[in-house]
């Protein structure tokens, strides 16, 4: 069997990996990642031709965004959750529209995607291939996300996808005990190799207690969120803590993920306080709409997460310079993005004005990825002698974590640094 690394190796993002054997080639994921210019960077081709079968474990563009231009011509079988499909067509949409000059597809490729699609339940096993049977469990990542397990021609492959192991309002922590126990390969996320995230509950109550602050001293307080996952997170973090009394407003395509979400209650963690959530909290239909938010203390969450665009710039240059007002980053902010910008010089460059920050700053770490510790754990949950291989990380923070493994033991982590590195493995 040979593994082929065509993105997400020594990088975050674009994450795609291409599985070689006899009767069989699997695709796991195929992403895109944006540059300064927000551009895409695809990962490596792969023929679609030699394709068999494409697993897709989320509908983030990370690992989503480069599959429509496989289905020029061959339609290889697309497995997914349908929630994932529901979402990845959504999210492919709003691509094409924001970057579709770049992009390699059009609607009719994602149609050809859509219609390729084979849906997954989690726990039932489907066959994929010749001699080969995909399973599925919950990632605990974002709504309908799935970690793989694939047993090919005699190996047994686990593919996490992007994981999270922790609870959050939104979803249950991933499945992980349904995994097996001696696969010969395990694929998995690193993103936070090197870093711990805070105890939930102590994050919720500091977030709430921020909000509650700005509101009762009259102002408004805008948290960019990324549209699928954050902002529901978001939100439901707000109702369940009882932050009422002000309008809470949803804005961006945050909005139609929202109701899409709405319809899967079966795949979140309390069904009820989504609802709950929906109820309460106000659309933003329009620019007309839009215009009249800010008219009293209110909260409002919309893309983009790190203000790069979308909704969220139209009320950052409205709020920034007031004192009154908060804005409260609960993403990741890449460097030379307006949110990086904003938490390390107090500015931002927004179409060719500098917009200074007067409104109280803060940053608050609602990550949906298993950190430092989560991912020490999932490795040690195989034996020593399943290779583990770490993707979708930066090499240097993994390298201390895979340093502090292999004296325990652990001395059969790989890290591939370079799209087109490839592992071998042999039954024998």
């Amino acid at each position: 069997m040979r593994l082929k690394f065509l993105g997400g190796a020594g990088e975050v993002g674009r994450l795609a990996v291409f599985i070689r054997t006899a009767s069989n080639g699997v695709l796991l994921d195929y992403g895109v990642s944006f540059d300064e210019h927000d551009r895409p960077v695809f990962p490596l081709h792969v023929r679609p031709k030699d394709l068999t079968a494409t697993f897709l474990s989320h509908a983030h563009l990370d690992h989503s965004g480069a599959l429509p231009s496989l289905y020029v011509s061959v339609k290889t079988p697309l497995y997914a959750t349908p929630l994932t499909m529901e979402l990845s067509d959504l999210m492919y949409t709003d691509a094409i529209k924001l970057s579709g000059y770049y992009l390699p597809y059009t609607q009719e490729e994602v149609r050809e995607t859509m219609s390729s699609a084979i849906p997954l339940t989690y726990g039932e096993p489907v066959e994929i291939g010749r001699d080969a049977v995909l399973t599925v469990y919950n990632a605990g990542h974002i709504p309908g996300s799935a970690m793989g397990v694939l047993e090919i021609e005699g190996y047994t492959v686990v593919f996490t996808g992007d994981f999270n192991t922790t609870d959050t309002n939104l979803l249950r922590g991933a499945d992980v005990y349904n995994l097996p126990r001696s696969p010969d390969v395990v694929i998995m996320e690193a993103t936070y190799a090197s870093t711990d995230h805070p105890p939930r509950e102590k994050l919720e109550r500091e977030f709430v207690q921020s909000v509650k602050e700005v509101l009762e001293q009259g102002g408004s307080v805008l948290i960019p969120s990324f549209a699928l996952g954050r902002a529901q997170e978001i939100l439901l973090t707000l109702v369940k803590h009882g932050v009422e009394g002000y309008p809470i407003y949803v804005d961006g395509l945050a909005r139609q993920i929202n109701q899409i979400v709405g319809r899967y209650p079966h795949l979140l963690r309390d069904p009820a306080l989504y609802r709950k959530a929906l109820d309460i909290s106000i659309e933003v239909p329009s620019t007309y709409v839009r215009k009249g938010v800010m008219d009293e203390p209110s909260i409002i969450i919309t893309p983009a997460g790190m203000l790069k665009g979308g909704a969220a710039l139209y009320y950052f240059k409205r709020i920034a310079a007031n004192r009154k007002n908060g804005i409260f980053l609960p993403s990741f902010q890449a460097p030379n993005t307006p949110g990086f910008e904003i938490l390390s010089k107090g500015y931002a460059v927004v179409d060719g004005t500098t917009v200074r920050v007067e409104a109280r700053l803060e940053w608050f770490d609602f990550s949906a990825h298993a950190g430092r510790k989560e991912i020490e754990n999932f490795v040690k949950r195989f034996p020593p002698t399943t290779k583990i291989i770490f993707v979708h990380t930066d090499p240097l923070s993994a390298s201390s974590l895979i340093h502090r493994l292999a004296q325990t033991g652990y001395d059969n982590i790989y890290l591939p640094t370079a799209p087109g590195d490839e592992v071998y493995l042999s039954t024998s």
